[in-house]
């Protein structure tokens, strides 16, 4: 959009107000949890009271709702504010919003950011106080340490050949670095909590065996499942996931009903209806997931094969860790 050459309105000034003065918006759609007013507060008595809040003529608050409440947190008396009395009121409840969002709509560089991360925990900083919770720091460092570890040679990275005895037994637990492995059945919940001991996923992807579409290796232990027995026999599954999945976290499961004798078969339909209707997962969405260069379906005698499969999102809670702007990308 292009924007012409004039000079915006200033503020000229900033004014101290007693708190008691402010008049927050009834409807301000931001939400402030309280953790996020405690960063608040930990960020304004680290820093300072450095972003002053934006309030009309008629003393209401424009944009620092969150700031308004950090201070009554640190016991203020009074906050640096500036009068934005040159917009109209259609202005006012139109910038309320763009103050939010426009700011969500900026991205990191992931290497820099990291780079920052660690020179402040080098300098002894609390580097929680810039909002980055003690996770994400660690994984921004680590991310660091991966990226200058040399890379593996060609005989490092070689595959080696399958043993002819199996080194590996149901109930191994193998540590990858930062990751765990464990060999056994996903159904059972105690081999699962040997697995993420007291952790707690906050994203859960699972692509399941199909129902009889398939041959699997019969020393596995797996034998497939007949599609009217689907549903109870992924029941369990369902059980595992809940049971490691984090309150705010998603679980995505990609799985596509066969076909028999011309028609697919209804089962997937079934099991997504399942998880809503018996087991009480929130049905987010569904995904589709492209297969296929040019994403044409390929044919059959009476119908189309399809290009994709469909991925479903599932997830305990309304309010989930969903920031697809940081992860999305355009297809090539």
């Amino acid at each position: 959009m292009p924007v012409d050459r004039v000079t915006p309105a200033m503020a000229r000034r900033i004014e101290l107000w007693p708190l008691e003065r402010l008049v927050p918006y009834q409807r301000n759609p931001r939400t402030h949890s309280e953790e996020q007013v405690t960063q608040i507060a930990a960020s304004i008595a680290e820093f300072g009271f450095c972003n002053p809040i934006l309030v009309d003529s008629r003393d209401g608050i424009i944009a620092g709702h969150g700031r308004l409440l950090a201070a009554k947190k640190l016991g203020l008396d009074e906050v640096p504010v500036i009068v934005l009395d040159h917009l109209d009121e259609t202005q006012r409840r139109a910038y309320l919003l763009a103050d939010n969002r426009l700011s969500e709509l900026a991205g990191w560089d992931s290497e820099l950011l990291a780079l920052e991360l660690k020179e402040l925990a080098d300098a002894g900083f609390d580097a929680t106080l810039a909002g980055f919770d003690s996770k994400e720091i660690d994984d921004f460092l680590a991310s660091l340490e991966r990226d200058a570890e040399p890379e593996s040679s060609e005989a490092e990275d070689a595959v080696p050949e399958v043993p002819a005895e199996a080194v590996t037994r149901p109930g191994d637990l193998w540590l990858i670095g930062p990751h765990r492995l464990i060999c056994g059945d996903c159904r059972d919940r105690g081999l699962i909590a040997r697995l993420f001991e007291d952790r707690k996923a906050n994203v859960v992807i699972t692509s399941p065996p199909y129902a009889t579409q398939r041959q699997y290796d019969l020393s596995s232990g797996f034998a497939p499942v007949p599609p009217e027995k689907y549903v109870a026999w992924f029941k369990d599954v369902a059980a595992a996931i809940e049971s490691v999945l984090a309150p705010d976290g998603s679980y995505l499961l990609n799985i596509k009903a066969h076909a028999e004798e011309g028609e697919r078969h209804t089962y997937v339909m079934d099991l997504v209806l399942a998880h809503k209707r018996q087991w009480g997962w929130r049905f987010v969405d569904e995904f589709c997931w492209r297969k296929t260069d040019d994403g044409v379906p390929g044919g059959w005698s009476n119908r189309f094969k399809n290009a994709w499969e469909p991925v479903y999102h599932f997830s305990r809670e309304r309010k989930i860790k969903f920031r697809p702007r940081e992860v999305g990308h355009w297809s090539d």
